[in-house]
């Protein structure tokens, strides 16, 4: 029943005219029905919505979250089977490493925006779980590889089975929650990132420990098998538990779907896909928040760099392989736990840019330190520092793309298309850069790499506080590019 309804029915409706406003002592509820009517918001009782977001939490951020420790678990898994012996046993030096790990990335960068595009089309609920499957199966035959052309066909398309799980998410998750409530969340489900560096190094040093030889495989075979199967099970549930929008999500009762458009209606937030013009594509390319957010995105995936490099850098600093792998985990349970924290103070201080900005500004700071003491030849007491310091950014990516999920929920496709482009850009730009600057014959100086890590986190901070501006002055953001069935672009009647 709305705040109208209510009043009608008891019989205490009384109109005001706004310019009477401040002469008239109205009674609590008469004033919540005037914030109503000026914000055309619809009241949702309280304790249904709480209920509802109970519901929705245990299945789709709970789902998000183990999928995402099983999407980085398979993507970067490439570190641990190099240090246990992969690299020996399929001969590959460090420029092969290197495009293994960029193969995956071609795929990714191909069929990122495609994947974004589709989810807008296709039910999310059966996109996001058959990219769990696809992911988990491909990286399940990774054992048979007998050489390193193989390897890059099958990194490749693993590339392009992960491409719209990460970006369509995020956009998943802009669909359903409010600004003060999606942060935290996302960033739970970004917390999967790290924690997948905490379980994978937990893996791949007990089977370094237990399985090598056994079946006669090696232990970075049996890796690929434990990993790739969990991947697949993951995918399986998610055909159960995931949502797709507001409107047209099966599992929802009536009352709860009244209770999800509701709360769409209330930030005007639009859920419904319509024909891709080419207002869509200049929202994008011709607006400058994109380009911003993506050299944030370079910045943060630079400044992440020596912790994918950090077991073979302890290795090279004679640390055993076994204990190289095992000191990921602290790493990355750290990193989880400073993810979830920043989510929960960004949607409790109502803040993106400070937060973005700052942790940027640390590592990079740090990075400049790295670089300055002997060339980048560090002890290891400042490495440990200095991935501790660049594991503040490892969701960071996540909260950017929150912050665009907010002034871009105007329309929907233009939505799903910038937090691909954004995604894509982001993530592939940095790797082509490491197979200049990251070298692993480097290790475990890595010189160049942590000042080319260095200069783009400051690029990045200054990126941060551009858009900051740019959102403050309202400058050149972006637009609706159709009219729906109703104001909030949610077909009430779905």
């Amino acid at each position: 029943m709305t705040i109208d309804d209510s009043l009608q029915k008891n019989g205490s409706t009384t109109k005001i005219q706004q310019e009477d406003v401040s002469k008239v002592a109205m009674t609590t509820i008469e004033e919540e029905k005037w914030n109503l009517e000026e914000k055309k918001m619809q009241y949702i009782d309280p304790v249904l919505e709480k209920r509802f977001l109970r519901k929705l939490d245990l299945r789709m951020v709970i789902w998000s979250f183990i999928a995402s420790i099983s999407n980085f678990l398979n993507r970067n898994n490439m570190q641990n089977a190099f240090t246990m012996g992969m690299d020996k046993d399929l001969n590959l030096d460090s420029s092969v490493y290197n495009w293994t790990v960029t193969m995956f990335f071609i795929g990714y960068l191909i069929l990122q925006i495609p994947g974004n595009i589709l989810i807008t089309k296709v039910p999310p609920r059966w996109v996001l779980p058959t990219c769990a499957v696809l992911w988990g199966t491909i990286v399940s035959v990774m054992p048979a590889v007998k050489d390193y052309q193989t390897l890059w066909g099958l990194r490749f398309v693993l590339g392009l089975a992960q491409a719209p799980y990460y970006p369509g998410v995020v956009f998943l998750f802009g669909s359903w929650y409010k600004k003060n409530e999606l942060a935290k969340r996302s960033m739970l489900v970004a917390a999967g990132v790290p924690l997948s560096g905490a379980v994978n190094g937990l893996i791949s040093g007990a089977i370094s420990k237990t399985m090598d030889g056994s079946a006669g495989l090696s232990s970075w075979r049996w890796l690929f098998i434990i990993e790739g199967v969990l991947g697949v099970l993951v995918g399986a549930f998610g055909y159960i538990l995931l949502p797709n929008f507001p409107h047209n999500t099966p599992w929802l009762t009536p009352e709860e779907r009244q209770i999800a458009i509701a709360r769409v209606q209330n930030q005007d937030m639009h859920v419904v896909s319509n024909t891709y013009s080419w207002k869509t594509v200049s929202n994008v390319l011709l607006r400058p928040y994109p380009w911003l957010m993506i050299i944030q995105g370079i910045g943060i995936g630079l400044c992440l760099t020596m912790i994918d490099y950090f077991a073979i850098i302890l290795r090279d600093l004679s640390y055993p392989v076994d204990m190289a792998n095992y000191m990921l985990t602290p790493l990355y349970i750290f990193g989880t736990f400073a993810s979830i924290a920043i989510g929960w103070s960004s949607d409790k201080l109502g803040d993106r840019a400070c937060h973005i900005g700052v942790s940027q500004f640390a590592a990079a700071i740090w990075y400049m330190i790295l670089g300055a003491v002997n060339k980048g030849d560090n002890s290891s007491v400042l490495v440990f520092i200095g991935v501790y310091v660049a594991s503040l950014n490892m969701a960071m990516l996540t909260l950017c793309l929150t912050w665009l999920n907010e002034f871009y929920k105007v329309d929907h496709n233009t939505r799903a298309i910038a937090i691909a482009f954004i995604n894509t850009m982001s993530v592939v730009i940095p790797n082509f850069i490491n197979l200049k600057a990251w070298l692993v014959t480097d290790s475990p100086n890595f010189w160049a790499g942590k000042l080319t890590s260095m200069g783009c986190g400051f690029a990045s901070v200054l990126a941060t506080i551009a858009i900051w501006f740019l959102l403050r002055k309202n400058i050149m953001l972006p637009e609706a590019t159709d009219k729906r069935d109703d104001e909030s672009g949610v077909d009430l009647h779905a």
